[in-house]
Order: C-alpha cells, then sequence, then structure tokens
C-alpha cells in the first residue's frame, strides 16, 4: 500500500475507487466499508484509495477539539494494507480543506486530482465548508462528474450501531469485551518503554513503563488481562492503568509485568494487546499485600488464557 501525504504533484494511473472517511479506530463499520471498497474495485478493474486525514476535522471546527485517537497511524496503516488497500491519502485537513465547498471537493479533489470513478462511504458522511456535503449531495452529483456510489449503512452490533464514538466509550469503561467486538480485533496500545521508578522490579516484578501520547484514548483506571509484544514475539503479560497508589504515583502510568521475561525493554517499543480488565486499582496498606495481589493478578492471567478464552490478532 502506498501512503499519498501530499495533493500536489499527484500521479495515480487510471481511474479509482475512493472510501472517505475519518477510520478512527478502522472498527467493524469501517472494515465493512473497506472490505466493498477493495472488491468493488477489483471487480471494476479500479485502483482503490482510502480518504482521510491526519488529523480529525473536529480540531478546526468545534470548540471542544478533536476527540482521542484509539490507534495510532502506524497501526491504521498496518490494518488498511492487511485489507488490500492500494492508496491511503493521509494529508492534513486544513484551510484549504475546510472552506472548499462540496461540489468544489468532488471536482477538484475527487475528479481532477484522484480521478474517482465509483465512491463508496458511511451513511452519516459529511464533507466540505462547514459539513454542508453529505451523501444526497453526492448522489446528486454523481451524473454530473461520473462516478457512481455506494452509500454503507450503520453497522449493528447486539443492536448498538458500531462507531467510533461509542468505542470510546467502552474504552473508557474498561469495557474490553465490547471495544474488541466492535474493533473487530484486540485493543491495543503502542509506546516506547522508558525508566519507571523501579519498585517492581525491587519486588521481584519488574514493569515495563510505556510512554503514550496523551491524543490517545486510555483505558479506565485499573489492572488488566493483557499479551505484549516485544520484538515480533508475543508474551503473556498483566497490565495496570493509573496511579498505583500503594507508591504514591502522582501522574497516570502504563505499567507492564510480563511473564517468565527478563530481558532489557527500555528504548524499546512495543505493543500491549487488552482482553479483560481483571480489577480496579486499589491502595494496600502494606507492601507485603500488594505483592500477595500481584501474584493472584498473574494467577488470573495464567488461568484466563489456559481455558482458551481469547481472540488471536
Amino acid at each position: 500500500m502506498e501512503i499519498i501525504t501530499s495533493l500536489e504533484n499527484l500521479s495515480i494511473d487510471g481511474n479509482t475507487g475512493i472510501a472517505l472517511g475519518s477510520f478512527d479506530g478502522v472498527h467493524m463499520g469501517h472494515q465493512a466499508l473497506i472490505v466493498n471498497l477493495v472488491e468493488n474495485c477489483k471487480r471494476k478493474g479500479l485502483r482503490s484509495i482510502v480518504y482521510t486525514f491526519k488529523n480529525h476535522p473536529r480540531k478546526l471546527t468545534s470548540v471542544s477539539g478533536a476527540p482521542k485517537k484509539i490507534i495510532s497511524d502506524k497501526k491504521k496503516f498496518e490494518i488498511l494494507a492487511q485489507l488490500g488497500v492500494d492508496y491511503t491519502v493521509y494529508i492534513a485537513f486544513d484551510d484549504y480543506q475546510r472552506n472548499l465547498a462540496p461540489e468544489n471537493f468532488i471536482k477538484e479533489v475527487l475528479k481532477d486530482k484522484l480521478k474517482m470513478s465509483y465512491g463508496i462511504v458511511g451513511f452519516d458522511y459529511h464533507f466540505g465548508y462547514k459539513a454542508k456535503g453529505d451523501t444526497t449531495r453526492l448522489n446528486d452529483l454523481k451524473d454530473k462528474y461520473g462516478y457512481d456510489l455506494m452509500v454503507v449503512k450503520a453497522i449493528k452490533i447486539q443492536e448498538e450501531v458500531v462507531s467510533s464514538t461509542k468505542i470510546r466509550e467502552f474504552i473508557k469503561d474498561g469495557n474490553m469485551g465490547k471495544v474488541n467486538l466492535f474493533l473487530g480485533r484486540n485493543y491495543s496500545i503502542t509506546g516506547e518503554v522508558v525508566r519507571g521508578n523501579g519498585f517492581g522490579k525491587e519486588f521481584g516484578f519488574p514493569t515495563a513503563n510505556i510512554s503514550v501520547s496523551e491524543a490517545y484514548i486510555l483505558p479506565s483506571i485499573g489492572v488488566y488481562i493483557t499479551k505484549t509484544i516485544v520484538d515480533n514475539k508475543c508474551y503473556y503479560s498483566v497490565t495496570n492503568v493509573g496511579y498505583n497508589p500503594t507508591i504514591g504515583n502522582t501522574s497516570i502510568r502504563i505499567e507492564t509485568h510480563i511473564l517468565d521475561f527478563n530481558e532489557e525493554l527500555y528504548g524499546k517499543e512495543i505493543e500491549v494487546i487488552f482482553f479483560q480488565k481483571s480489577r480496579d486499582e486499589s491502595k494496600f496498606e502494606t507492601i507485603h499485600e500488594l505483592i500477595d495481589q500481584i501474584h493472584k493478578d498473574i494467577e488470573r492471567v495464567k488461568k484466563f488464557f489456559s481455558i482458551g478464552y481469547f481472540y488471536l490478532q
């Protein structure tokens, strides 16, 4: 898959099919749309394009700013490539994009630059100046500009519409079952391992402290059953998201203890994959009580994976 970061001097051979949207999380609804894009492009002999933005449009258009990210750009690109997309147009949502009239966006960007002959969008897609463009506008102009259009209806799971907003709510609640169901894969956090206070190692349970940008949404405070990927190898782990009040931390941290692992990790990028919330974070009266609880947390991880109740990526 080729990633395009500028619309200037763009060169794509032949006509294209384009999926339009933010695709934050690339959840089950997004995947249904993109699978349709790729399949129809193959049938029509078109190159497939996902058109999306580096920054969420609401960063410029809403007083409340952009919502927190669900996944990293790297993970998004990996998923889109796995789905068979030929190109991802990944550009900044800037004043040019914000001020384009809907019809001008269709003509100047989708037709003139990207050679769209087939478009696919979600039922609630909006675009152009003040988001005045919608699926009705796209449909009204398809004959004038010569493209076919597919509008994908809402995808529901357990009677709920799959959306990035809903997934963020589940993440904030620590409801990993719903998060993973709606994403169609396990939610994960990727970050660089940085030095912590060293208490975990002192107590016999070394932890990898992960640095994560504030742009990303984090699960609710608590202890989670996880797996951790290090150098393309997957290990069982138990992960704490929180302040570790027994130790007295004042800032939120993500610390993962990898079972049966004692290699140096500082400076490495690792990925922590979340399966289930095990318990809320607690403050213990003594270090011995904390150590006893960590033993119990580790046993929960072993039991969880021993019965095969997990989702492999």
